[in-house]
């Protein structure tokens, strides 16, 4: 009995508190604490295409820089976004039926999929004209990039960067359709 007096006892000033009596400030606005663990951005990066991707064509594929990073911007017809998977890889092997080794110079190599998008056989879409190596020296990080491939409704290229791996992310752009590839310089 004695027990329960004193639990009462003792909880009489927090209800005193909480019911806005007594002399305690105001709460004042909580500040919201998380312990997310940080973003690795070396995983893969993976994306599900919109449901109208399917029949777009790679057009374009064109390297540009800024202070911090390489981009690689792969350029598609249509008006829905295609899903990706890019991730590093250790050797480059075409996704052809030959499952042959694809020649990708570079430290490391980032290998690009870009799901959902035309089979030159099927859709009627024009397959990709423009080079299949495409460079630019003025840039730090990547060394090449190299288009290998369209079948089966995806697309395959290959980054070949001029130093280790380095942190990346994927984006997509709109109007035009584009999927952009950056790789940090450090």
């Amino acid at each position: 009995m004695r027990l329960a007096k004193m639990a009462v006892l003792a909880a009489i000033p927090l209800l005193v508190t909480a019911c806005g009596g007594g002399s305690a400030p105001p709460p004042g606005p909580v500040s919201p604490s998380t312990t997310a663990a940080p973003v690795d951005e070396f995983v893969p990066k993976t994306r599900t295409p919109d449901p109208a991707a399917v029949g777009i064509g790679l057009t374009t594929i064109a390297l540009s820089s800024t202070d911090k990073t390489d981009r690689v911007t792969f350029q598609f017809t249509g008006s829905a976004v295609p899903g990706w998977a890019v991730h590093y890889v250790k050797q480059a092997v075409s996704n052809t039926s030959t499952l042959s080794e694809f020649p990708v110079q570079g430290q490391s190599i980032i290998e690009v999929l870009i799901r959902e998008a035309a089979n030159p056989f099927e859709s009627g879409v024009p397959p990709y004209s423009g080079p299949p190596v495409v460079t630019d020296p003025e840039l730090r990080t990547i060394g090449e990039v190299r288009y290998a491939s369209a079948l089966r409704g995806v697309t395959q290229a290959f980054i070949g960067l001029a130093t280790p791996q380095r942190a990346f992310r994927v984006t997509a752009l709109t109007d035009p359709i584009r999927i952009v590839v950056e790789v940090d310089h450090k």
